[in-house]
């Protein structure tokens, strides 16, 4: 298992790997199928560890968002590097993911009624 996942009062926290590139992508989209098969309420990617994220992490990462979703999840991303929020910047994916900057501050968006 490469990634650090955990659930507490319904919501899945899942840690991403320090690179979130081409060469891990299959195992972490394998662990990723897994967590959508239990049809979380909240979904958390925990950035801390990560230092890069490259267009096929966030391929997956918009793949499994929008999988969460359709089935009436809600998904937070935290604790960005500032490298890594300037990938998201430029792909736009600002606008697309709720984005903050810790994971507590995460995990009380996605329990807000």
């Amino acid at each position: 298992m490469v990634l650090d996942i955990s659930t507490i009062n319904g919501t899945t926290t899942i840690v991403l790997v320090r690179r979130f590139d081409s060469e891990n992508v299959p195992t972490i989209e394998n662990e990723l199928k897994t967590v959508i098969e239990e049809h979380p309420a909240g979904v958390i990617f925990d950035f801390s560890r990560t230092e890069y994220i490259a267009s096929a992490g966030m391929r997956v990462l918009l793949s499994t968002t929008r999988t969460i979703m359709k089935a009436g999840g809600k998904v937070a991303l935290s604790s960005l590097s500032p490298q890594v929020k300037q990938v998201f910047e430029i792909a736009g994916f600002t606008k697309i993911f709720s984005i903050f900057g810790t994971r507590d501050e995460a995990l009380a968006n996605l329990q807000k009624k």
